[in-house]
């Protein structure tokens, strides 16, 4: 077994052992400050006698250490550091995480924690529950006030039947053992942890959500956030940002949401307008005649791509085909025909579009691709309608 001395005290950043086991690149040692990551934490990293630490991981009671190209064998003492800004930087993060989410379940008590990630590139948790941007900025509040008071964190080890643990975030389903570990902020959290924390609230600094976002199927949201310095940097890249969106649309700061919204009710309304301005150019298309088939063929300007793809499923509904295409930051091209011309559609689609770089796919009848630009459109609708006319006049003869 393993002296955990992360637990003990989660500053120390240098420490004496003595090397228990070997296996190849993993050490084991009978006391170790390194913590081996876990409830989401990644686990920590630094040197055994100068040599890198590139992994550490749990192994039952123990905690074993991978150091590439060590000569340790059983006996010989080491020397430990930790890469302490990294330690750090992560015990911030997993304290920041127990705040945040504690203040979010206090508005919301049936949320449910689902999984949790404190790495250095990320901080972030996802959750089940009904959870809205109002709710998020008030628990963000609500964690400024708990740093301001400067809250201690604390963690004691409670037998498994202890009564208090009623009133402590667990999940009796992953406790192993007889003892659980509580990690407590102040008197509005307690959670049962493994992981190493701050002392105080006020080493935070600062919490600030980045992101909000869906995480289904896994859970509703994922909650990103960043932590102290990280944390005022990034508020003051999003005030920037919020500042120059409100220059461009007009309007205050404080009407920015109002001014966004006006933004997009006008975009939707322009979008609106431009399908039913689709809609009737589409409407009057006259088509050429092949044999005794119509052929339906336009190139427009941004047309919507449902409004393109209802109009070739109308047109086909007689026998007719249809080559019709959009133009506009890229390039879209429909080829259909009802199934008894016996056009291959994807054929004749691909054909088109690839000296334009482009490609699609879809059913023999109704074919859908494009091309990353639209600068060749001219050019492909030409080679889409004349194989499409060479198709239905070779289908016609063999008939």
């Amino acid at each position: 077994m393993t002296v955990h001395l992360y637990h003990s005290d989660p500053y120390m950043k240098d420490f004496s052992a003595e090397v228990v086991s070997i296996n190849r690149e993993w050490v084991a040692l009978d006391r170790t400050a390194f913590y081996p990551g876990g409830g989401g934490q990644d686990p920590d990293m630094g040197t055994l006698n100068g040599l890198p630490v590139t992994e550490v991981k749990q192994d039952g009671d123990g905690v074993l250490h991978r150091v590439p190209g060590h000569n340790l064998t059983p006996g010989s003492k080491v020397r430990g550091e930790v890469e302490w800004g990294r330690r750090y930087d992560l015990m911030r993060g997993h304290s920041a995480e127990h705040l945040l989410f504690s203040r979010l379940q206090e508005l919301c008590p049936e949320m449910e924690l689902v999984k949790i990630a404190i790495t250095p590139d990320k901080k972030s948790f996802m959750v089940k529950g009904a959870l809205e941007w109002e709710m998020v900025i008030e628990a963000q509040r609500g964690a400024l006030k708990a740093i301001a008071d400067d809250l201690a964190i604390t963690a004691r080890t409670m037998a498994r039947n202890d009564p208090e643990l009623a009133e402590t975030r667990i999940k009796m389903d992953r406790i192993h053992g007889d003892e659980v570990r509580v990690v407590s902020i102040g008197d509005i959290d307690k959670a049962a942890c493994s992981g190493v924390h701050v002392r105080r609230t006020g080493e935070l600094g600062m919490i600030l959500v980045t992101k909000f976002t869906s995480a289904r199927p896994k859970a509703d949201f994922e909650v990103e956030f960043e932590v102290g310095g990280k944390a005022k940097h990034k508020a003051l890249e999003l005030a920037m940002a919020a500042l120059r969106a409100s220059e461009s649309l007009g309007a205050s700061p404080r009407d920015l949401l109002s001014a966004l919204d006006n933004a997009l009710r006008e975009r939707m309304q322009q979008a609106e307008a431009l399908r039913q301005y689709g809609r009737r150019a589409l409407d009057q298309l006259t088509p050429s005649q092949v044999g005794t088939v119509k052929l339906y063929s336009g190139l427009f300007d941004n047309m919507d791509k449902k409004t393109l793809l209802d109009a070739a499923a109308h047109f086909t509904e007689e026998l007719a085909a249809c080559v019709l295409s959009s133009a506009g930051e890229s390039f879209m091209l429909v080829v259909a025909c009802p199934p008894e011309l016996g056009v291959n559609c994807v054929t004749v689609l691909n054909e088109a579009l690839a000296p334009a770089g482009g490609r699609g796919g879809g059913k023999s009848n109704f074919a859908v691709g494009g091309a990353p630009s639209p600068q060749k459109a001219d050019e492909v609708m030409v080679r889409a309608i004349d194989t499409m006319r060479k198709e239905i006049e070779a289908n016609s003869k063999a008939h």
